[in-house]
């Protein structure tokens, strides 16, 4: 691909989709942090992170609540503002901001390369982000097609 073929203009938004994963991730961390703590203080229940099970639901909130909001609100834009090939651009915005906020926030925590660390910490919310960004994109792009009317034929109307 010469220089003269590459777009500028889908790369600007490509970068701002990222850019905008970046902040909601910390956004939505702060605000869901917050109100579960605000929660769990106000009924008594603050004890219940001992439990392993609790844990883990906790996780799975943040993954939808954090990860999967931040992807779709990159995919939105970036899927607003870049119309065609959608396959391959929609995974860039929350590959990007996810690779930052990584680099920010886990670049200690990683110090250990564990499998069930990376699975849990990088694979899995990356997938989470990504089909996050992809129903952002295609939100925005969904094509909508005109039903056909049916010629509806009775057997009162027919003269034989």
């Amino acid at each position: 691909m010469s220089p003269s073929k590459i777009d500028y203009w889908k790369i600007f938004h490509i970068l701002i989709g990222g850019a905008i994963y970046f902040a909601a991730i910390f956004v939505l961390e702060i605000v869901t942090q917050s109100t579960a703590d605000w929660i769990f203080r106000t009924l008594g229940i603050l004890g219940v992170f001992a439990f392993e099970e609790a844990q883990n639901a906790y996780y799975v909130i943040r993954l939808g609540v954090i990860y999967s909001a931040s992807g779709f609100f990159s995919g939105l834009y970036t899927g607003y503002k870049v119309k065609e090939n959608l396959k391959l651009i929609m995974s860039f915005p929350s590959l990007i901001g996810f690779l930052l906020m990584l680099a920010i926030n886990y670049g200690v925590l990683l110090t250990s390369f564990s499998l069930m660390r990376i699975t849990k910490f990088v694979a899995v919310p990356l997938i989470v982000s990504l089909i996050g960004s992809y129903l952002g994109g295609y939100t925005v792009n969904w094509q909508v097609e005109e039903k056909i009317k049916e010629e509806k034929i009775s057997l009162m109307e027919m003269e034989l």
